[in-house]
C-alpha cells in the first residue's frame, strides 16, 4: 500500500559500516523512499536539526557517537523535531537487554540483522501515516491568530527554507532573540513582560511592522520573540535590534504601546552560511542562550552575542 503523501518519505540512514549502509538503503529505495546517509553520530544530530526527514534509522555501528547517545539526545534536545520516528538497528541478534535500553532512549523501533522486511515496513507506514496526521494539523497553527506572529512550529519549518537560501548565495544570516522589559515611568526601574495577551499583541504589531520583508517573526514562548534575518551579519543584527528599540520608544509616546519598553536581546550572526558550519535552528538556540544572559536591567542596548558568552 503507497503511503499517501505529496512526495516520497524521506529516510536518514547513520550507519558507520559501509556495506550495511548500502545494504539498507538499497531496501529502503526499493519501497519508495529517498535516502540520505551518514556514518557519524555528530553529523546525524546536525542533519537531524533542520527537522526535515520522516524517518531516522541509527545504526549501532555508528562512529564518534553511538546510536543510543543521539537517540537520547534528539529526544531530549528541543531543537529537533520529536514527531519524527526513530529506528535503531543492530548488526547482532536481539539482546532484550539492548532492545529495553533502546525504547528507553526514545527509539520508536529496536531492529536486528538480518530483518524481516514486509513487516518492518508495514509498521514503517504505520508510523509515517501518524507523522503525516500531526504534521497536518502543526500546520494549521503556523501563525498565532492572537499577535500574528509565526508560532515555535512555523519559525522552525522557515528555519530550513531561509537557511537552504542563505547556504545557496553564501549569505550572511543572523537570528535575535529578544525580551520586552517594562520600564516604570516614574522610577525608571524594569521589569520582565508581565502584561495582558492584548498588550503584548501590540507591541508584536510593531515588530511586524518594523522588520523587513524577508525577516521572519515568531513568538517563541512566553515573551521571548525571535527574528530570522536573512543577509544579516552581527553588525546588522545590533542595529536591527536599535532599530526595533527606536520605534518601541515612539509608539510608547505617542500611546499605541501602554508602557516604556526595553529590550533585553542576544543574537548569534555568521558572515556566510555555507562556511559556518551551523545551521539557521542552531542559530536560533544560540540566539536564546545569549539572551538568557542578557542583564535584566540596565542600558537600553541591553544586548549580548552568542560568540562573547563565557565558555562552560
Amino acid at each position: 500500500m503507497q503511503l499517501p503523501l505529496d512526495r516520497p518519505p524521506l529516510a536518514l540512514i547513520a550507519c558507520g559500516d559501509e556495506w550495511m549502509s548500502r545494504a539498507l538503503e538499497s531496501v529502503f529505495r526499493q519501497h519508495d523512499y529517498v535516502v540520505a546517509h551518514t556514518r557519524s553520530g555528530a553529523q546525524t544530530m546536525e542533519l537531524a536539526r533542520l527537522a526535515n526527514h520522516d524517518l531516522l534509522v541509527l545504526d549501532e555501528s555508528l562512529e564518534d557517537v553511538n546510536a543510543l547517545d543521539v537517540c537520547r539526545a534528539i529526544r531530549d534536545g528541543a531543537q529537533f523535531d520529536h514527531a519524527i520516528p526513530v529506528v535503531i538497528t543492530s548488526p547482532t541478534p536481539i539482546d532484550p537487554r539492548a532492545r529495553m535500553a533502546a525504547f528507553r532512549a526514545g527509539a520508536w523501533e529496536y531492529w536486528s540483522h538480518p530483518v524481516d522486511i514486509e513487516p518492518v515496513f508495514i509498521k514503517l507506514e504505520t508510523f509515517l501515516l501518524a507523522r503525516r496526521e500531526l504534521v497536518l494539523a502543526r500546520s494549521e497553527d503556523f501563525v498565532n491568530a492572537t499577535t500574528g506572529l509565526y508560532t515555535a512550529f512555523g519559525l522552525r519549518q522557515l528555519a530550513g527554507k531561509l537557511g537552504a537560501g542563505a547556504l545557496r548565495k553564501h549569505e550572511a544570516f543572523a537570528c535575535v532573540a529578544v525580551a520586552p522589559q517594562v520600564q516604570d515611568r516614574e522610577v525608571g526601574s524594569s521589569m520582565l513582560w508581565k502584561e495582558s495577551p492584548a498588550a503584548f499583541a501590540d507591541l508584536a504589531h510593531v515588530f511586524r511592522e518594523q522588520s523587513r520583508q524577508s525577516d521572519v517573526v515568531g513568538h517563541v514562548g512566553d515573551a521571548r520573540i525571535a527574528i530570522l534575518a536573512p543577509d544579516t551579519d552581527a553588525a546588522g543584527a545590533r542595529l536591527l535590534v536599535a532599530r526595533l528599540q527606536r520605534e518601541l520608544d515612539k509608539a510608547s509616546k505617542n500611546k499605541s504601546i501602554t508602557n516604556v519598553v526595553r529590550l533585553r536581546a542576544g543574537y548569534s550572526a555568521v558572515s556566510d552560511l555555507s562556511t559556518a558550519k551551523v545551521n539557521v535552528a542552531e542559530l536560533v538556540h544560540r540566539a536564546e542562550s545569549a539572551l538568557d544572559h542578557a542583564p535584566l536591567q540596565g542600558p537600553s542596548d541591553a544586548i549580548i552575542s552568542f560568540d562573547d558568552l563565557p565558555i562552560s
